[in-house]
């Protein structure tokens, strides 16, 4: 994955995590490694994760930030975005996000 791509997602980070924050106040936004096309949206609760895993216009806001940095459609179609709760992990995965990302 080029270098300035790289940029790109650190930039972006920022920005989901306040597009994120306008609908639940206290969320998470990361880019995995080693792909960075994929990022993890995590939340206090099982509603709060479903609130905006159900937000289809924050989905297309999440890939707007892409494109207007110049992201080619190919690259943008390509990105992921999980979204999980603490409280999920803690009831099925014994608390670990290790297990649950796997």
């Amino acid at each position: 994955m080029e270098a300035s791509f790289r940029l790109i997602v650190l930039q972006a980070e920022a920005d989901l995590r306040a597009l994120s924050r306008q609908h639940v106040k206290d969320c998470i936004v990361t880019a995995l490694e080693p792909n960075q096309r994929w990022f993890l949206i995590q939340t206090k609760t099982d509603a709060e994760r479903d609130l905006l895993a159900g937000n289809e216009t924050l989905l297309k806001e999440f890939k707007d930030v892409f494109r207007v940095r110049g992201c080619s459609d190919a690259l943008v179609d390509g990105l992921a975005f999980t979204f999980e709760s603490q409280e999920t992990v803690d009831r099925q995965y014994a608390g670990s996000w290790y297990w649950a990302l796997k």
